[in-house]
């Protein structure tokens, strides 16, 4: 089977997509526009190159442009954009792809691409290692390409041909299965993930990427004062960050259950937490606190913020307020300006009972 010959049978599948590609593999979409058929196969295909319209299409600013978290990010983007417009879940797919490719400037690191594929079902990450040798940077783009087709062909349960590789280069491939729990989260029939008979007294949301000594400090002293086991909450979509595909909910999962009790929830503000948990205490860093005053949330309104905060009080929802540190300075509950309502219905954490200075994104740094 070759290109085209590959081409017209993804046309002639179900599957249904919308493709994101960062510059490499674009012309993908040319060569699926170039034969007949695509109409039944390309809901959208679109080019986020700049960091801004990255940012804009995945949620949030990635921490690696060229990454397979980034990659992934634009495939679930793109899933959800894709169920948008066709209803049949079982052949709606998102691709997405972001390449470093051969370049005339100085780049660190080697040549290489990641393609993924979101599905109701699945999370499926290629990287391809790509050669400096023997490749210039169009037979690049067409490696790139091809590896989008390959993709295609996987949702399509088609038998692509193998990719030409050279000696030099290598394809790697991570899957993940959805739990049945977390398809239906995003099928929006469940709105957490089971935590048992008993509902949680005390809650801790985050995302916990990757769960570390501050947040286990919060999490047992939030215990202490309460005396009640606390439950670590992840939210698998979010409002300044990407949603989570299945491999990186399977990464929160390794990295959190064998030490606290964990939920997923579809819940990416705290007006939907306070539903889903009335009579809650959560705690909560004094930089979250922050974020929940402020009226961009709430569709830039001050009316409409102070009736999301009356909402939880009358749900009886509490605040435990941890400070943060950033630059040597800490900020604790008295150190920021929330709506009155708000600070009532919060408690504050003395610097002298918690302080640790270390944030996810340092220990990600590090690692």
């Amino acid at each position: 089977m070759d290109k085209q010959q590959l081409i017209a049978a993804i046309h002639d599948a179900p599957g249904k997509f919308v493709i994101a590609a960062t510059g490499g593999g674009s012309s993908a979409t040319s060569a699926l526009l170039g034969l007949p058929g695509a109409s039944r196969t390309v809901i959208e295909s679109t080019v986020p190159y700049d960091p801004a319209s990255l940012a804009a299409y995945i949620g949030g600013t990635p921490d690696q442009a060229c990454s397979g978290k980034t990659a992934r990010s634009l495939a679930m983007a793109s899933f959800q954009r894709a169920h948008r417009y066709e209803p049949d879940e079982r052949i709606v797919f998102g691709i997405g792809c972001t390449a470093a490719l051969t370049t005339d400037r100085e780049r660190r690191g080697s040549d290489r691409c990641f393609v993924a594929i979101q599905s109701i079902t699945e999370t499926v990450e290629f990287e391809l290692h790509l050669s400096r040798h023997h490749r210039d940077r169009a037979s690049q783009e067409g490696a790139c390409a091809d590896l989008i087709l390959h993709a295609m062909a996987h949702c399509c349960e088609l038998d692509p041909p193998s990719l030409r590789l050279m000696d030099d280069e290598r394809l790697e491939r991570r899957e993940q299965q959805g739990q049945p729990e977390w398809v239906e989260l995003y099928r929006h029939t469940r709105e957490y993930t089971s935590l048992g008979d008993r509902a949680p007294r005390v809650i801790f949301p985050g995302a916990f990427n990757p769960l570390h000594d501050g947040h286990r400090a919060i999490a047992r002293l939030a215990e202490a004062r309460t005396g009640g086991p606390v439950v670590l909450e992840v939210s698998a979509y979010n409002v300044d960050k990407p949603a989570l595909d299945y491999i990186e909910m399977a990464a929160r999962e390794q990295g959190i259950a064998h030490e606290f009790p964990l939920t997923f929830t579809n819940a990416p503000t705290f007006t939907i937490k306070a539903s889903l948990f009335p009579e809650t205490l959560f705690a909560v860093g004094s930089d979250t606190l922050a974020r929940i005053g402020e009226p961009r949330y709430y569709h830039d309104s001050h009316e409409l913020r102070d009736i999301a905060i009356r909402s939880m009080a009358d749900r009886g929802i509490r605040f435990l307020v941890f400070g943060r540190a950033e630059n040597g300075r800490f900020t604790g509950l008295d150190e920021i300006t929330v709506p009155p309502l708000l600070r009532q219905i919060s408690d504050g954490v003395p610097e002298s009972e918690f302080r640790v200075d270390v944030s996810s994104s340092e220990v990600r740094r590090g690692q």
